[in-house]
């Protein structure tokens, strides 16, 4: 138990968590109320207004190499990454325009305005409502066209063929040129202030997958969405009481999170059920936090009550390929190999057939992004990009066991962000 001793002392009493039942509740299962005393993780809970400063500046170093005279970003999550500016995505266009040179723009449903004037960006064009007596799309380019653009070269993320069209309306004699792959080569790599914010976003992360274990070791046979809702509950509670700005923050429905045991965790993508924990079950404890608009993961496998020999099997496969995966995640090492390396773990072992994914994918501002630890990419790794490293074994007589870890990659080998216990004999939950 030394190790997870460790992992509860040094992460500053992340997963320290407090449990006390209640009066028992429905089908005669005990509601627990999980809290967690806390130290400290003193991180950011997002970047500050220069990081983005420092990147408009950064896209306007791109756009000079690539002889564009601006780029125009619909593109939610990379208007995001840009500008800062934090808003929810809905039908209504919401566009970014960062030109060679000066300050960006914003053009905006009017329903955002009296935000927008809270944040840096000054510059904004706002229409009424969508859908409009004009295409909206349209009437964002018809704006950037008076912008001194008409027949400038404008970037465009890759656009579907009905709103090239509208684009093409809105700035007839501009040349619109393809450059998505601009902002999506840029966010592959993460600066040191991005990865903080996603170190304190796995602090929360961590914390779920210690409440979930809690709550099915004070309580047994737990249902699948008696964990997720223990759990969610717990992570929204110290979400609430320890951010200090909650933008970007995300506990998914129903309840956050995959919880999949026994024979269903060898469903990579289980979703919950009503079945009842039982000893001998593999369960899988996956968690992931949104923290500053930055996604971490933390996954770890658990055996209910001691393994059998044919569990151990499993389990010790699934973690030599977790275990290189994470090694081989080194500047210069291209994304197929690390993944066939991995996975070779799993062949090796005579458990190929129990294979049903890749290794790992990009992490940052979505979940899953670019570039893929799998098979035909052909990415060569940089330091400061962000990967999850999830192997699986899956047998569906059986289970399954994954881990997953955000790792990030580095001269010498992959860092893992994740601090929590991952041997097998760190990994039992007696009931």
């Amino acid at each position: 138990m030394g190790q997870r001793r460790e992992f509860l002392k040094t992460l500053g009493g992340a997963a320290a968590v407090t449990l006390t039942s209640s009066v028992p509740s429905f089908a005669g299962a005990r509601a627990l109320s999980l809290r967690a005393t806390v130290a400290g993780a003193d991180g950011p809970d997002r970047l500050p207004v220069e990081w983005y400063k420092k990147k408009i500046a950064q896209v306007q170093a791109e756009l000079e190499k690539r002889k564009l005279d601006a780029l125009l970003l619909l593109n939610a999550t990379n208007v995001i990454y840009t500008t800062g500016y934090f808003h929810l995505t809905t039908e209504r266009p919401l566009a970014a325009l960062i030109p060679k040179s000066g300050e960006p723009a914003l053009f905006i449903p009017e329903l955002e305005v009296d935000q927008v004037k809270l944040w840096w960006v000054k510059d904004y064009e706002s229409y009424f409502d969508y859908p409009g007596p004009v295409n909206r799309i349209r009437w964002i380019f018809e704006r950037v066209a008076k912008r001194g653009l008409a027949r400038g070269r404008i970037g465009i993320e890759e656009p579907t063929p009905g709103k090239l069209k509208q684009m093409k309306l809105g700035a007839p004699h501009a040349r619109l040129v393809v450059a998505d792959d601009l902002i999506e080569h840029l966010r592959w790599i993460k600066d040191e202030d991005e990865i903080a914010v996603m170190r304190r976003g796995m602090y929360f992360a961590e914390f779920g997958v210690q409440a979930g274990r809690d709550f099915v070791a004070q309580n047994g046979r737990v249902t699948e969405d008696q964990i997720l809702k223990a759990t969610a509950d717990a992570l929204a509670d110290k979400l609430s009481r320890e951010l200090r700005d909650v933008v970007g923050v995300a506990i998914e429905a129903p309840f956050g999170g995959l919880v999949p045991f026994g024979k269903r965790s060898a469903f990579p993508h289980a979703v919950p059920s009503k079945e009842r924990l039982d000893k001998g079950d593999a369960l899988i404890l996956s968690y992931g936090a949104q923290v500053g608009g930055y996604c971490v993961e933390c996954e770890r496998s658990f055996s209910v009550g001691q393994p059998s020999d044919y569990a151990r099997r499993l389990y010790e496969a699934m973690l030599a390929a977790f275990d290189e995966g994470t090694r081989a995640m080194k500047a210069g090492a291209i994304a197929a190999e690390v993944d066939r390396r991995a996975l070779e773990q799993i062949r090796k072992a005579g458990l190929g057939a129990f294979l049903r994914h890749r290794t790992g994918h990009g992490i940052g501002l979505e979940g899953h992004e670019s570039p893929w630890i799998a098979e035909g990419d052909m990415t060569v790794l940089r330091e400061g990009m962000t990967f999850s490293c999830e192997p699986g074994v899956y047998d569906p007589n059986f289970g399954g066991f994954r881990h997953s870890d955000t790792v990030v990659v580095r001269k010498d080998g992959g860092e893992s962000l994740n601090r929590y216990p991952t041997r097998l004999q760190e990994m039992i939950i007696e009931i």
